[in-house]
């Protein structure tokens, strides 16, 4: 498959089922990126990303700050909290202010990780993203951003399951 096939609209397909063909596709070909980094001791984009938020805080933070921001909820922030704790990039402590809450910091084997994940993400970015001009560049995020926004509208006027026909016709007014 060339470069043009992927861009092609296919006949008799909505523009909905072509969008979310495309997003599969990039997800899949993204993870499969993410896990033979990992065979090569990088991190994950979800631990970095984890990691980066924390070193961005520029303090210990405590569990529901992650539930909020990088995971939906706190139970999924713990397990990531788990894994990270147990390679020794953060380590818990409890809350000085509130005995009962569970402060999440960085260790400096974190720190150093976290340097050395960006680069070679943001290194591995550059590489497949080269041959789009900087015009193309600017664009995909714009359109990216704005793809996020709806999506994390829709999800949160939906938060109960599934959508009703209003809000289904609403988001798809908004595509």
């Amino acid at each position: 498959m060339n470069d043009c096939d992927a861009l092609a609209p296919e006949p008799g397909q909505s523009f909905g089922e072509q969008f979310f063909r495309l997003l599969t596709r990039i997800s899949r070909l993204l993870q499969h990126l993410a896990d033979r980094q990992m065979a090569y001791g990088c991190l994950t984009p979800t631990q970095l990303f984890f990691l980066k938020r924390l070193s961005d805080a520029g303090a210990p933070q405590p569990i529901s700050f992650f539930a909020d921001g990088v995971f939906s909820n706190r139970s999924n922030a713990t397990q990531m909290i788990d894994r990270l704790e147990a390679e020794g990039l953060v380590t818990r402590a409890r809350n000085p202010k509130d005995r009962r809450s569970v402060l999440v910091e960085l260790t400096a084997s974190g720190a150093e990780s976290l340097k050395e994940g960006y680069e070679r993400h943001k290194q591995l970015a550059e590489m497949l993203f080269e041959p789009l001009t900087e015009s193309e560049r600017q664009t995909s995020l714009q359109v990216l951003g704005r793809v996020l926004a709806f999506l994390e509208n829709f999800q949160a006027e939906n938060q109960a399951g599934t959508p009703t026909a209003d809000a289904q016709a609403k988001s798809n007014q908004n595509l």
